[in-house]
């Protein structure tokens, strides 16, 4: 079988990783060869050359050949044994993009500019959710963008499009507590919540209900995560995305055992926009009072004409749903009162009105509007 093509991976990286793993340097006449052995296993007849410097000019083939047997003799891929060898402080996600039919090495540019924008976005409510689980919410704190910020863009990889980020991990050992298990970095709890949700829409999609990601929300997807994930698949233009992890080989995850590759497609977007409209609706808002200054007015008609139907005008104003948290809300109006909020927005006066806020995708909008005035 003709080894695997797997690119160049530093010798001194190879070399360290074989003697954490109890292989022994065996003497050897050619001063630039190393010969590496493992004694006392199964492996004791398997011997791996390595250069015995790292700028030799013919070196790769020589550390490709070395990889694919290791690989072989452990039984995983190519692609994971240099993960464990120069990955070993970091978790991988990897995101590898394909049609149908035939094989793709490159996107059209705007194609992979809004893939990475809403995969960003996706890790970024990941963190967040991470950091307080909650159905819903409405914007992303700090800790979203910095765990952004913390995460690095890997190197694609062949065979078809495909983009990887990695988390870097603290991986520092811990004093055990008798009777108190390890706390795990917040890094790694990110990325085990994106995988636990990948696995509940597995188990959704296999008994053809929503019900499993709408209860697992305080571990796993949330309506911003699902919605952040669909969005990512509108982008890809009818391609398929495959997620898998690599998971840091410094510290143990539960979940490397039964993670197996998802390939999200259109029934993986159908519930995960069914999911996200039900967590959106379960994270209902009382009736509240909208009040203050009117920031933008659109009309798809002119007020009064014969075409106007009872809502097409929409004001815009800005609500406080929480203290200090103040966001737009979108307030259809019949025509009459739409012209009375554009005369209060040209004299700067404020309005109020009374109804009930609706998340309706990414946007809320007053619905059941009542006792519409203009403060003096």
């Amino acid at each position: 079988m003709k080894p695997d093509d797997i690119g160049t991976v530093p010798v001194g990286d190879f070399r360290r990783y074989l003697m954490e793993h109890d292989w022994e340097i065996v003497p050897h006449p050619n001063a630039r060869i190393q010969v590496f052995e493992k004694r006392d296993s199964d492996m004791s007849d398997v011997s791996l050359l390595l250069p015995a410097v790292d700028n030799l000019a013919d070196s790769n083939p020589i550390v490709n050949e070395s990889l694919n047997i290791l690989a072989a003799l452990l039984g995983i891929s190519a692609g994971k044994l240099i993960h464990q060898i120069t990955g070993w402080d970091r978790d991988v996600l990897r995101a590898r993009l394909f049609r149908l039919v035939g094989v793709e090495n490159s996107l059209p540019l705007d194609t992979a500019a809004e893939i990475l924008a809403n995969l960003r976005q996706f890790i970024g409510d990941s963190a967040y959710t991470e950091y307080e689980p909650r159905r819903a919410f409405d914007k992303a704190g700090g800790v979203s963008r910095d765990f952004v910020h913390h995460c690095r863009f890997g190197h694609t990889f062949k065979g078809s499009f495909g983009i990887t980020v990695e988390s870097p991990i603290q991986t520092t050992p811990m004093l055990p507590l008798e009777g108190i298990d390890p706390e795990v970095p917040f890094e790694r709890r990110v990325f085990e919540r994106i995988a636990i949700g990948f696995n509940v829409l597995r188990r959704s999609i296999a008994t053809d209900s929503i019900e499993p990601l709408l209860s697992s929300y305080k571990t796993g997807f949330n309506a911003n995560m699902c919605r952040a994930l669909s969005d990512t698949y509108e982008a890809v233009d009818g391609r398929r995305i495959e997620y898998d992890f690599l998971w840091s080989p410094e510290l143990a995850s539960a979940l490397n055992a039964e993670w197996k590759p998802l390939i999200y497609e259109g029934r993986a977007f159908e519930f995960s926009r069914a999911a996200a409209l039900e967590l959106e609706r379960a994270d209902e808002v009382p009736e509240s009072v909208i009040e203050g200054r009117v920031s933008a007015l659109k009309s798809e008609t002119p007020p009064g004409s014969d075409e106007q139907q009872e809502f097409d005008h929409v004001i815009t104003m800005f609500w406080e749903r929480e203290r200090g948290i103040r966001l737009r809300i979108r307030v259809p109006l019949p025509p009459d009162q739409y012209i009375r909020a554009c005369d209060a927005h040209k004299e700067g006066r404020k309005i109020r009105i009374f109804g009930v806020p609706e998340k309706q995708g990414k946007f809320w909008t007053l619905t059941r509007g009542r006792d519409f005035t203009v403060l003096p």
